[in-house]
């Protein structure tokens, strides 16, 4: 079981969702628009953001938040990439169809944060605020996005399916920004009476 985890915690690396999500800005700019692309950028950089500040401010400050003091960064990034994929694939529509494959979707990003807590990356408050996070940045880009253009059903399934199988042939270790985060941490750690509120 915890193989299968190993394999599901990947979905949601950094490694696997920055081209992804890439790959989305670049299929608004060309087919939707630059203010769409740039809604979807400022969305994912902004939740990414978010996460990053959390973690330093956490780790420079020596907090913690109940059993938070790392929201998880995997189930943020699933939350805003998938979640918004979905926002874009799906659009307004309330066909079977769509309500189906928003249901799937969300089932994927629960288990990602799951998945962190059966690694021991994360404590389940950690995944909780991870996806809160992440929810709030679909929120703001579903509020934003007004576009009718959709990637046909085939291409938004075959690049869903694409992001599965890379996860499957990811190495077991990955890159992770997690490391840089807590040197930027240590940095701060001599101004942490102004950092952490006195």
């Amino acid at each position: 079981m915890l193989e299968f985890f190993a394999v599901v915690t990947h979905l949601g690396a950094t490694p696997l969702l920055a081209p992804f999500s890439l790959l989305i800005a670049l299929w608004l700019l060309l087919r939707v628009g630059w203010r769409e692309s740039l809604l979807w950028c400022c969305s994912v950089m902004g939740v990414g953001l978010l996460v990053a500040a959390l973690k330093i401010w956490f780790s420079a400050c020596d907090t913690h938040l109940g059993d938070i003091r790392s929201p998880s960064g995997h189930t943020a990034f699933a939350a805003i990439a998938y979640g918004g994929f979905t926002v874009i694939a799906m659009a307004r529509s309330l066909s079977l169809r769509a309500i189906l494959f928003r249901i799937v979707i969300l089932a994927g990003i629960v288990l990602i944060g799951v998945s962190r807590v059966a690694v021991h990356a994360h404590t389940w408050g950690e995944v909780w605020s991870g996806l809160a996070i992440g929810l709030l940045g679909v929120t703001t880009f579903a509020i934003g996005y007004r576009a009718d253009v959709r990637p046909p059903y085939r291409l938004a399934g075959g690049l869903l399916i694409a992001v599965g199988i890379a996860a499957l042939l990811m190495p077991k270790t990955v890159f992770v920004l997690e490391p840089y985060l807590m040197q930027i941490a240590q940095w701060l750690q001599p101004n942490a009476a102004l950092l952490c509120f006195g």
